[in-house]
């Protein structure tokens, strides 16, 4: 007879029966926490399919790296941080392929003076260079809360900080973009 997965088991528990060979305990994982990781994720697209696209790749994640998860923070948290790396995967993914796919027509700049974006390519490029340059947490930041809109709130409860820690990050990200592209 095969064990049940119990719901009334914690996270931490349930992690430790997955970890262990228990694979109605990742499934119980999944069950418990879908519908909070599913609403992070639709903060990145506007198509629920989408949505569960990001949340499947996350947990696609979680499962192959739980064995990674430190339990120093709440299981969701990490979950959250890993739906919120998988949507900012996807949005730039998206972003790449709209991007190649207007390269792929000649247009007329005379056309559409909005489509005229020569005049801004070193400002394009000099941003592209300055924000690769910045840490990871600094660039998740800077994308998080000015890109997308999340709230200083949100992003620090889905990395497992203060929020005056990514208040701090945001900052100093601001001034580094702000710095680069001044002394260019």
């Amino acid at each position: 007879m095969e064990p049940q997965a119990r719901t009334d088991r914690t996270d931490n528990e349930l992690i430790d029966a997955f970890l262990g060979g228990d694979d109605r305990a990742f499934s119980a994982i999944v069950e418990r926490h879908r519908r909070r990781l599913t609403f992070v994720a639709q903060r990145y697209v506007s198509d629920h399919h989408d949505a569960d696209d990001i949340v499947q790749e996350a947990l696609f994640r979680a499962a192959n790296s739980l064995g990674n998860y430190r339990q120093d923070a709440k299981l969701s948290t990490w979950l959250q941080r890993l739906v919120m790396n998988a949507g900012y995967d996807h949005a730039k993914y998206h972003r790449q392929r709209q991007m190649s796919s207007l390269d792929a027509f000649p247009l007329d700049p005379d056309y559409n003076t909005a489509l005229s974006y020569e005049e801004h390519i070193d400002t394009s490029i000099a941003l592209t260079e300055a924000l690769n340059s910045l840490g990871e947490d600094q660039r998740a930041t800077i994308y998080l809360t000015e890109i997308e809109g999340f709230s200083l709130a949100d992003v620090a409860q889905a990395h497992g900080v203060q929020t005056g820690t990514v208040k701090s990050r945001r900052a100093r990200a601001k001034e580094a973009l702000r710095n680069a592209l001044t002394s260019g």
